[in-house]
């Protein structure tokens, strides 16, 4: 379907997308004298009462819920960004980088819209270094709007307003935050149960705005050792290292003589006969294995073999990376 894409104004200034790919060799052109319906509020856009030079042609863009008649006689209707250019008061436009002068321009303008769940939102942005004026625009696929935001902002306060709208849609806002705690040694309410990819999801965008572990294990009912796994395997952080185990007190020397114990197990060489890795350090290319083995469902009498230590010692290390499959699941069974 042809479509009105750009349009040059009478100072010889273009707007829209003049380069936009055609779907045809050769775009159309025409001329449009715009003069918007007395009493809208159309009739404050800087283009009202102008003589445009019209580009159309088949496009790849949405078209917006209004056609234009050129004065030729053709009807045409617009892309979403023309027709936010010719409807708002602002003005605002997007000039092509290939039609910038020579020197650069302190005045700013910005149009950027998008479709969601079957609305369309507009940001129409208009000002220089010192202040923007930006205008939001919430609208049906057939312009009827549904709410709008205007107002004036420092352009060094975007980053801070854009976290904060960002915070505004997050399903957690509005909910006071947990008091930091200390780092739990006490599983919390999900510990040792599997992660599933909405929580990896989460956890994955709630990292990057809050880096207190304590708070997430609190917030996601983990501990804080499962949590550094997690954001291991996400590539967000460095691989954890197991806290050791407290070391046991000294006790005082014997006063009378010890009859000493009988081994009734296998030494560690006569495991190492069936078992070539058993009572070894685990490497981390080992730990990298077993979780990869874990989770394409693996038995730990398969990864046993595999990787020559013993069942109790691959249940073990299952449980200490938070390893995820049928295995995983069953070692922690176990430890209940």
């Amino acid at each position: 379907m042809a479509l009105i894409y750009a349009f040059q104004d009478t100072s010889g200034n273009w707007h829209g997308d003049p380069d936009a790919p055609l779907l045809e060799t050769t775009p159309g052109c025409g001329h449009l004298t715009y003069q918007p319906a007395p009493g809208s509020p159309e009739v404050t856009s800087p283009f009202a009462g102008q003589t445009l030079k019209i580009l159309y042609g088949a496009v790849d863009i949405d078209p917006a819920p209004v056609t234009y008649q050129l004065d030729n006689g053709g009807r045409f209707p617009a892309s979403w960004q023309v027709y936010a250019l010719l409807a708002t008061p602002t003005g605002s436009q997007v000039t092509p980088e290939n039609l910038l002068p020579s020197t650069p321009r302190a005045e700013r303008r910005m149009d950027i819209s998008l479709t969601d769940s079957g609305h369309r939102y507009l940001l129409t942005a208009n000002g220089n270094d010192s202040e923007l004026t930006l205008t939001l625009t919430a609208a049906t696929q057939d312009g009827e709007v549904h709410g709008e935001l205007h107002g004036t902002i420092d352009p060094a306060h975007l980053p801070g307003l854009t976290r904060l709208l960002q915070a505004a849609a997050s399903p957690s806002a509005g909910q006071p935050e947990p008091a930091p705690t200390a780092p739990s040694t006490i599983p919390g309410p999900k510990s040792g149960t599997q992660w599933t990819g909405d929580e990896r999801t989460r956890l994955f965008n709630r990292y990057r705005h809050e880096r207190d572990l304590s708070r997430l294990a609190q917030e996601f009912g983990r501990s804080v050792l499962s949590l550094e796994y997690q954001l291991f395997h996400l590539g967000l952080a460095p691989r954890p290292t197991p806290p050791r185990p407290p070391t046991p007190p000294q006790r005082p020397a014997p006063t009378a003589p010890r009859i000493a114990a009988t081994r009734t197990g296998p030494t560690h060489d006569e495991l190492r006969k069936t078992h070539r890795r058993s009572h070894t350090p685990w490497t981390d290319e080992e730990e990298k294995q077993l979780a990869e083995r874990c989770a394409h469902n693996a038995t730990a009498e398969e990864m046993s073999e595999e990787l020559g230590r013993t069942v109790g010692a691959i249940e073990s290390r299952l449980r200490m990376i938070d390893a995820q499959g049928p295995a995983a699941d069953k070692a922690r069974m176990q430890e209940l």
